[in-house]
């Protein structure tokens, strides 16, 4: 049996630069189904062709366009395709690609991804998609495959975390219950079915900030236990917390080494730190390993101490992102529910930034139950943090979680709101509290204020992001930084 996973093109989105971040995902999903035997395949769209641009439904793309697609997809002649659909705002062109796949006579069109795992019954009910496949999927994707390739009737009830539809075409959907206890069982990422030189060429990591092009990312744990109510990662790994153990990972590393000659990986982990004597263990296997490292995914400041920064400072470890959120005590802990104590971050940023790793923040701003006031209070303490750079986003209700399930229950979308045209840079959410002009005009002013200090403070990292955005993408860049400092 054949199976080709695709990533599809990413929507051109008007604050971002092309990217292309190596689809670490599908490439677990086929080495599982490499170690059963099976004829596998990844097609990423977006490193493929990531200068191409395209309009789909009246939205601009970047990366391979649909005919190309089909293409690839008559070529290889697969009995399965699999479309990863990691963001809302692929949605569109992912449901279309299982279209078209359809159109090739492929047996079977499934999809998984973040979105699909949220918004089952949406997927599902689509005519071209045969199977939604829900949250951590190595297992699942393996059983399918194998009663798939045992021919005659096929059963589908026994497994675990997947949508499909019946013999009369109706859905049935089985929630996610278990997940696999011991990931280091899972196989190592196939990342030799992706061509790993286009993206050392390309280079943009998650994060935007990196030593060297070699680079590559890497997932050491899976699951997270805090509540956050704007965060959806529960529906892909669920809420336990499971570690690989240092032996693996650092058995991958010197494979990463070895087989492609990499000298810097992102660690894109939820909770990388959450375990002390984990985290120190790896730390030490790393120091005489000569990479580079950063944590591009927000650090959870929580499971952070001076020991843990002294090692990874001492492991290579060269920029991390703090996930903060917010600088108001109130909103982080009853509107955000994060479980971080405000009064400790500051000292943890002196301690970052004295083991001269480079420092982010990620900041989010206009939650439905904040208040303007609470929102100057996020911009005055990150200028107290001493951030390198720092990321400003408006409240984002993501299917499923806390905060799109209050937006349902108060009806708090903005007009015209669309699942599929999500987006971090413009507020989605309604409030008593503010009107939506009010909102931007603050969010705005202030935003600028914090990049002018900042920028003046230490321009070494933003120019250097600036510099690289240029040579990728000059008139997305040009765009931003009149959206940041002309929009009014």
């Amino acid at each position: 049996m054949k199976l080709l996973f695709i990533n599809p093109p990413n929507k051109k989105l008007r604050n971002e630069v092309n990217k292309a971040v190596l689809p670490l995902g599908l490439a677990y999903l086929a080495a599982v189904l490499l170690r059963e035997k099976y004829d596998v395949r990844i097609l990423d769209s977006v490193i493929e062709d990531i200068d191409n641009h395209f309009i789909f439904n009246d939205c601009e793309y970047y990366g391979l366009g649909i005919e190309y697609i089909r293409d690839e997809i008559q070529k290889y002649n697969p009995d399965v395709v699999g479309v990863s659909c990691l963001f809302t705002s692929t949605t569109e062109i992912s449901i279309e690609i299982c279209r078209v796949s359809q159109e090739c006579n492929v047996r079977h069109t499934i999809i998984g991804g973040p979105t699909p795992s949220a918004l089952t019954e949406f997927f599902i009910s689509k005519s071209c998609i045969d199977l939604v496949f829900i949250g951590e999927s190595e297992e699942s994707i393996a059983e399918f495959s194998h009663a798939v390739n045992q021919g005659g009737e096929l059963d589908f009830s026994k497994i675990d975390g997947i949508a499909y539809k019946d013999t009369h075409n109706h859905p049935v959907i089985k929630p996610k219950r278990s997940f696999i206890a011991n990931i280091d069982d899972i196989p190592l990422p196939a990342r030799h079915l992706l061509p790993m030189e286009k993206y050392f060429e390309i280079s943009s990591p998650q994060g935007g900030v990196y030593k060297s092009k070699r680079n590559t990312p890497i997932l050491t744990s899976r699951g997270c236990p805090a509540t956050c109510c704007f965060c959806a990662s529960a529906n892909v790994w669920g809420k336990g917390y499971r570690m690989r153990s240092p032996e693996m990972v650092i058995k991958e590393i010197e494979l990463l080494k070895k087989e492609y000659n990499i000298e810097e990986f992102q660690i894109q982990d939820d909770n990388f730190t959450l375990n002390k004597k984990r985290t120190i263990q790896i730390c030490k296997d790393l120091k005489n390993m000569d990479l580079y490292w950063s944590m591009p995914n927000g650090v959870a400041l929580w499971a952070l101490d001076e020991e843990v920064i002294k090692a990874m400072g001492e492991a290579g470890c060269h920029f991390i992102i703090a996930a903060i959120e917010s600088g108001n005590k109130r909103v982080l802990k009853e509107v955000i529910k994060k479980p971080l104590k405000l009064d400790t971050v500051i000292d943890l940023c002196k301690c970052i930034k004295k083991n001269r790793i480079f420092l982010s923040g990620f900041f989010i701003v206009g939650f439905p139950d904040e208040t303007l006031d609470e929102i100057r209070d996020t911009f005055k303490f990150a200028l107290k943090c001493n951030l390198d750079i720092a990321g400003f986003s408006y409240a984002t209700p993501l299917p499923s979680t806390q905060l799109w399930e209050q937006a349902e229950r108060e009806n708090l979308f903005t007009n015209k709101f669309d699942f599929t045209h999500l987006t971090y840079d413009k507020p989605s959410l309604k409030s008593n509290n503010w009107t939506i002009e009010e909102l931007e005009a603050l969010v705005i002013s202030l935003s600028r204020r914090f990049y002018l200090k900042t920028f003046f403070k230490r321009p070494k990292i933003i120019l250097f992001r600036i510099i690289d955005s240029f040579k990728r993408d000059p008139l997305t860049l040009l765009r931003i930084i009149y959206y940041r400092t002309m929009r009014r």
